[in-house]
């Protein structure tokens, strides 16, 4: 492209590779398009990166009250069930009657899966333990009632991991 411009009265002839104005804004607006691209990029490279996971199921469990025989003695205890939803690792729960909090150490297994199901009962010494169900499969026995007939008690498990409440029920003897 061949411009004519006047300097002082003179013609002078200005061509594009003697014109350092047009080169200065081309290469601006490659720099500019090129810090675009390496953003964009960057963006895109970091928003991908991330692991996508679908949410786990929410843990359905249910609770109600038992009448458990250990042979000679009749006792009664909740039995706890998972009936839905993730395992529950046992090492991150805490569960609780009437805010007392039960023992896990009595039961066997790392994992509470669907389908399991595990006995809230009244050990010695008025404490309460998490056993095995049915009760035969368990290494403790009870050897006192949960509660008496006619009594309510709130049942509470809590995933420590997480410090969600996972369950929450009141729970009744009947007569």
């Amino acid at each position: 492209m061949i411009q004519k411009s006047t300097t002082k009265g003179k013609k002078t002839k200005n061509n594009f590779l003697s014109d350092q104005k047009a080169v200065s804004q081309v290469v601006s607006v490659l720099l500019l398009l090129a810090i675009t691209v390496i953003m964009a990029g960057f963006l895109a490279a970091e928003v991908l990166s991330f692991e996508f996971t679908a949410p786990s199921k929410p843990v359905s469990l249910s609770a109600r009250v038992e009448k458990i025989t250990d042979g000679t003695s009749t006792y009664a205890a909740i039995r706890l069930e998972h009936t839905g939803g993730a395992p529950l690792d046992t090492s991150n729960l805490r569960i609780l009657v009437n805010q007392s909090e039960a023992d896990l150490s009595y039961f066997p297994n790392d994992l509470f899966s669907i389908g399991e199901s595990v006995l809230l009962c009244g050990i010695e010494n008025n404490k309460m333990a998490v056993l095995q169900y049915p009760i035969g499969q368990s290494s403790k026995k009870p050897t006192r009632n949960i509660l008496n007939t006619g009594e309510a008690v709130e049942v509470i498990v809590i995933d420590t991991a997480t410090n969600q409440i996972l369950f929450k029920k009141t729970v009744r003897s009947s007569n």
